[in-house]
């Protein structure tokens, strides 16, 4: 019997949870052009939990929450994006020196 590698899992894992991340993403985005901002917030949110260091889907949820009202879960999800942005950009810089 041929014993799984858990490491293999993980990026195999890894890899559909951001092919799926960027499909929950593009739906989200097409609602919210169709106005529906229930609907998008929730495929942002879905978009959210395969990656939750994604900054792209955290200020899309944060511009679809301004248009629904909610305006402390826009702020919320704004810094969210910009804090993982700016990680990101961090560790950017560290791998390029």
């Amino acid at each position: 019997m041929k014993t799984l590698n858990p490491l293999k899992i993980s990026t195999h894992q890894l890899r559909l949870n951001k092919v799926d991340k960027l499909f929950y993403n593009n739906e989200g985005v097409k609602k919210a052009d169709e106005g529906k901002y229930k609907e998008a917030v929730e495929y942002f949110t879905k978009a959210i939990e395969l990656v939750p260091e994604d900054s792209l889907s955290y200020f899309n949820r944060a511009t679809v929450k301004i248009n629904l009202g909610d305006i402390l879960g826009a702020k919320l999800d704004f810094a969210l994006s910009e804090s993982f942005q700016l990680s990101i950009n961090y560790l950017n810089k560290l791998v390029m020196n």
